[in-house]
C-alpha cells in the first residue's frame, strides 16, 4: 500500500467527508433536527479523516489478520481521540466531545465502548471500504490528483483559519463570563458583611457592574457583535460541546441560545 503525499491526503478528505456524514446523520436523528457538526464550517470531521489515516498506517503489515487489524486499529485510533482531544481542550477550554457520561472513560476524551467501535471501524475500513476508494483515487491522474488534494488543502486550512478564530472567541467569552459570575458571587458575599455606612456606596459599584453583565447577555441574545455570532455558530455545530473549567458558563450560553431560538418561534 503505497501512495503519493496528494493521494493520501485526497484519502484524508473523503474520510473527513464519511465521517461528517455519519455524526451529522446519528446526531440529526438523536435531536430530532438537521445538525451541521463538527468544528468546521465545511462538510469536513479531521478526526475521522485522521483516524482513517492513522488505522491504514498501523495496520499495513497486518492487513490480512482480522484479529491484529481490530486491535491495531483500536490503539491508534484510540491514542489520536485522546491526544487530540487533550490538545483541544488546553487550547480552547472546552470539550467538543465529552465521554463522562459513559462507563470506563479517561477524563471524558475516549472510553472502553467507543474505542472497541473504532476496532470494528478499523475491521471495515480495511476489509471492506478502503478496497472501492483506493481503486477510485488510484484511477484518478497524478496532475489532477495534485490539482484536488491542493484545492482542498487550501479551503480546509481557511476553514480552520475561520473555525479556530471562532473557538478562541467562544473562549474569550467563556473567560468573561466566568469572571463576572465570580464577581457577582462575591458581591453577594460582601453584601453579607458591608458595614450600613458603605451599604449605599457598594449598591452603586454593584448596580454598575450588573448593567455591564447585562449588556453582555444582551449582545449574545441578539448577535448583534461578529464574536457573538461566532460563538453561536460553534454552538449549533457543536450542541454537546462541554467545558470542566467553564461549565457555569458555556450552559449559560447555551440557556440564552436556546431562549432567543424560542422567541423567535413565538413571532
Amino acid at each position: 500500500m503505497y501512495y503519493t503525499v496528494p493521494q493520501w491526503l485526497i484519502f484524508f478528505f473523503i474520510y473527513c467527508f464519511f465521517g461528517w456524514i455519519w455524526e451529522c446523520c446519528y446526531v440529526s436523528v438523536r435531536k430530532r433536527k438537521w445538525v451541521n457538526r463538527g468544528f468546521l464550517h465545511g462538510p469536513f470531521l479531521p478526526i475521522y479523516g485522521s483516524g482513517a489515516i492513522v488505522i491504514l498506517l498501523s495496520t499495513i503489515t497486518v492487513k490480512d489478520y482480522v484479529p491484529l487489524i481490530f486491535l491495531f486499529g483500536m490503539v491508534s485510533s484510540t491514542i489520536l481521540e485522546f491526544c487530540t482531544g487533550c490538545c483541544m481542550e488546553k487550547l480552547f477550554g472546552v470539550r467538543y466531545w465529552d465521554y463522562s457520561n459513559l462507563p470506563l472513560n479517561l477524563k471524558g476524551h475516549i472510553c472502553f465502548f467507543v474505542s472497541l467501535g473504532w476496532g470494528a471501524f478499523s475491521v471495515l475500513l480495511v476489509c471492506i471500504i478502503h478496497k472501492p476508494v483506493e481503486a477510485l483515487v488510484m484511477m484518478i491522474p497524478r496532475t489532477v490528483s495534485d490539482i484536488i488534494a491542493l484545492a482542498l488543502s487550501i479551503y480546509m486550512a481557511a476553514d480552520f483559519a475561520l473555525s479556530i478564530n471562532e473557538a478562541m472567541d467562544l473562549k474569550a467569552t467563556l473567560e468573561k463570563f466566568t469572571k463576572e459570575n465570580e464577581q457577582l458571587k462575591m458581591y453577594a458575599r460582601r453584601m453579607e458583611i458591608t458595614a450600613t455606612f458603605a451599604e449605599e456606596e457598594f449598591a452603586r459599584k454593584k448596580e454598575k457592574f450588573l448593567e455591564s453583565v447585562a449588556e453582555e447577555r444582551r449582545q449574545l441574545a441578539e448577535r448583534a457583535d461578529r464574536r457573538y455570532s461566532h460563538i453561536v455558530n460553534i454552538i449549533k455545530r457543536n450542541p454537546n460541546a462541554v467545558s470542566a473549567l467553564h461549565r457555569e458558563s458555556i450552559n449559560e450560553i447555551k440557556e440564552i441560545i436556546a431562549n432567543r431560538k424560542a422567541k423567535k418561534k413565538e413571532n
